[in-house]
Order: C-alpha cells, then sequence, then structure tokens
C-alpha cells in the first residue's frame, strides 16, 4: 500500500479506536459514581486526539525510522506490528490516565485485560516488541548488523545467556507459568477490606477465567517455540520486574509514611506496560516517571491547589516518551543493562529515587497544609 493509502487507514483506526476509548472510559467512570458524565465536547474530541495521534504515531514508526531498527532494515510486517502494538498501549494508556485523573483510581477493567492482551500479542507477533539492532559475526569481514528487538537478555534472536540456554523446556514452561501465578494472585487477588460490592467484585468472578488465559497464552507460547517463547519470556519478565518495581517502591514508601503511599492499580498497571514492552524499557520509564511525577505534583499544588498526586499518569506518560524516543534512548542506556551489577544499582536507584519522592511530597503536603 501507499504511504497515503496507509496513513488514511491509521486515520480511521485512529477515529474507531478513539471513540471505543471514550464510550469505554464513560462507562468506567459511570462505575465509579453514577452522577458522573462525560461532556459531549469529549465525544467529539477524543475520536479526533486518538485520530491525529494514530497517524502520527504511524509516521514516526513507518516513515520516520520506518523499516529500520538502529539504522538496519526490516521487514514492513514488523513495523506495522509494532505500530498497531503501540497504538494499542497507548489507548490503554490513555484511558488509564483519564479515570486516574478524574477518580484517583487505575481500574482492572483496564490493566488486567491489557496484561492478558500484551502476553498474547507478543507471543503471535515478536516483533513487535521495541526495536535494536543485532551484530551478527563474521569470520573475514566485520559483524553484519541484523534488525531484531529487545528480548529478555539482549536481541530476541541474539545468544541467550548459557542458563537459559542449558535449562531444560519443561523447566522453562514451568517458571513461566510460576511468573504468571505470581502477577495472577497478586493482580487479580481481592481486596478483602473493601466492601462485596467493591469493583473488585466482577473480578472475583472472573479470576478463573483469567487464570485460564494465561495459562492457555504461556502454554501456547512454549509449544510454538523459538522467537514466540522467547518474546513470552521477554514479556512475562517485563510483567514480573516492572510491578515488583513499583510495588518494592509502594512497601517502602508506605512503611515509611505509616500509611500506604500509593494504590495497587500503579502496580498493575506497571505491569501491563511490562507486558507490552519488556523489563528493559520498564526500567527506564519508572526512572522517568519519578521526575514527571514530580513537576506533575508541584503544577497541581500550584495552580490547583491540590496536595494528592495521582502516579498513574506519570507512570503512563513516561512509557509514552519511552516508546516514542526509543532509539536515542537506548543508544544512551544499553551498556547499562548488559552490567549486572550497574544495573541492579539503577533498579536500586530508581526504587529509592521514588520513595524519597514520595516521601518529600508527603512533607510539601504536610507543610502546606499547616
Amino acid at each position: 500500500m501507499t504511504p497515503m493509502v496507509t496513513g488514511a487507514a491509521a486515520f480511521v483506526i485512529g477515529l474507531i479506536g478513539g471513540r471505543l476509548l471514550g464510550i469505554g472510559v464513560g462507562r468506567l467512570l459511570e462505575a465509579e459514581d453514577r452522577g458522573l458524565r462525560l461532556s459531549r465536547r469529549m465525544d467529539w474530541l477524543a475520536p479526533v486526539v486518538a485520530a491525529c495521534a494514530a497517524v502520527a504515531l504511524w509516521r514516526w514508526e513507518v516513515v520516520a525510522r520506518g523499516l529500520v531498527a538502529e539504522g538496519v532494515l526490516e521487514p514492513e510486517w514488523a513495523s506495522t506490528a509494532r505500530v498497531i502494538a503501540h497504538g494499542l498501549l497507548g489507548l490503554l494508556l490513555a484511558a488509564a490516565t483519564w479515570v486516574d485523573l478524574r477518580q484517583r483510581v487505575i481500574p482492572d477493567a483496564i490493566t488486567i485485560p491489557g496484561v492478558l492482551v500484551g502476553l498474547a500479542w507478543a507471543t503471535i507477533w515478536p516483533q513487535s516488541l521495541l526495536p535494536v539492532a543485532r551484530e551478527v559475526p563474521r569470520v573475514f569481514a566485520e559483524p553484519l548488523l541484523e534488525a531484531d528487538v529487545l528480548g529478555l537478555a539482549g536481541p530476541l534472536q541474539g545468544p541467550w545467556p548459557a542458563w537459559l540456554a542449558a535449562a531444560p523446556a519443561l523447566t522453562g514452561l514451568v517458571a513461566a507459568l510460576a511468573a504468571f501465578a505470581v502477577w495472577w494472585t497478586v493482580g487479580t487477588c481481592p481486596d478483602p477490606s473493601e466492601e462485596p460490592r467493591s469493583r473488585w467484585a466482577w473480578l472475583f468472578g472472573l479470576r478463573g477465567l483469567v487464570a485460564v488465559a494465561g495459562v492457555a497464552v504461556v502454554v501456547g507460547g512454549w509449544v510454538a517455540g523459538g522467537d514466540h517463547w522467547r518474546a513470552l519470556a521477554s514479556a512475562l519478565a517485563g510483567v514480573i520486574v516492572s510491578a515488583g518495581m513499583i510495588w518494592l517502591t509502594r512497601a517502602g514508601a508506605s512503611l515509611a509514611l505509616g500509611r500506604e503511599a500509593m494504590g495497587l492499580g500503579d502496580v498493575t498497571l506497571m505491569a501491563m506496560v511490562g507486558a507490552w514492552l519488556g523489563w528493559q524499557p520498564c526500567v527506564l520509564t519508572c526512572f522517568l516517571a519519578v521526575f514527571i511525577g514530580l513537576a506533575h505534583g508541584v503544577v497541581q499544588l500550584v495552580v490547583h491547589g491540590e496536595a494528592e498526586l495521582p502516579f498513574g499518569p506519570s507512570l503512563c506518560a513516561a512509557a509514552a516518551i519511552v516508546v516514542v524516543a526509543w532509539r536515542p534512548v537506548w543508544q544512551q542506556t544499553a551498556v547499562f543493562f548488559e552490567r549486572p551489577l550497574e544495573m541492579a544499582a539503577v533498579v536500586g536507584a530508581v526504587i529509592a529515587l521514588t520513595g524519597a519522592t514520595l516521601w518529600m511530597w508527603h512533607r510539601v503536603r504536610r507543610f502546606s497544609a499547616g
């Protein structure tokens, strides 16, 4: 197809996605507060904004850096799969941001299906993960650069770490099922402190369905093998690492403040992002979100006089920035992910910095209130 045709298709898909976004968010907001309705302006504004964003995303992914991963040509279908994946993730992030800003909550109706769809998408279309270049050694010439995507430990088609390559296939399946079980236990567990008819009530009845769907995706990826299995492992690692970082931050900050510092919705939100992007981009997302959240909090306090700071929109904005600016970001940070000790220090710094920011914001709130 010509660029004009594919650009028009992106615009139409964006219109449809924006309309569905408005309808879905409207229902989620009404579920929290029956008296709340979206303005008529949002009925047409959301589709138009989504359509323009879809065209911009398409032009950036396919035209500006299109068919190119770190300066290397890649098949057109790979760019198309990535554009669609990023468009779907963008709609999910927009919905989470919209609801969190209005209701200070990130609904599980967004994040839990988002995790399942992200795992399935990565398994079916491995090339939808973020692009990197892979060096192919040659005996009598310089290494050949080929297009690839970022996997669990470097390029997806590159050599895996020895401990992964040597592991029996059944061990890998067990490890993947265990990783999914950890997310399922934490991410879908009903909150006993809430009323029976809470926002968790509908989920409690669907926990079994979520478990069956997740196990089916994991087993399907294991049976398919190859890049499909490796992409699924990368997505699962993204779920566990990204959600684990926010969970540890939440636990540490809550301990320091003597009360809950942030909701579990932020944990499930990052699990969703990790399923679509993998664990390395999510480390960068959490690092960037600290500064975005601090700037957002200052604006909230100065302009609106509000001391409450939802962290979800900052995580969503950071994830969007990492996706759009992926090539320069990865070129500057890839070296840290090749050194385990430095990487552990970076992850620890991200957790400590986020906790310190929440503690500092708590002090600012007390000062402004007193």
